[in-house]
């Protein structure tokens, strides 16, 4: 028994189903994974991060960011605040 060949110009191929392609992009990412930098820390510290994280449900690098947020708010003094942001806004730039 010999196989035949089908052309395939001669077949007709009606799609009914379309797939919803609009996403809605909520999340707007500020950096790319590309122009993140690698941080070390002790393993136990490492090891509470990728805890909190997990049990946060977001990753660890967003958990990094929070916790440095709540610390320049709790924990710097007015003074050492405004040095801070001289110091941040000069590297920004």
């Amino acid at each position: 028994m010999a196989l035949i060949k089908k052309d395939a110009d001669h077949f007709e191929v009606n799609i009914k189903k379309t797939v919803d392609d609009s996403r809605d992009e909520q999340k707007t990412t500020k950096y790319s994974a590309a122009d993140r930098k690698s941080l070390r820390v002790d393993p136990p510290v490492f090891d509470t991060i990728k805890s909190l994280a997990y049990i946060k449900d977001v990753k660890m690098y967003e958990l990094v960011e929070s916790a440095v947020e709540a610390y320049k708010q709790n924990t710097l003094s007015e003074r050492e605040r405004e040095i801070f942001d001289s110091i941040y806004q000069r590297k920004q730039s």
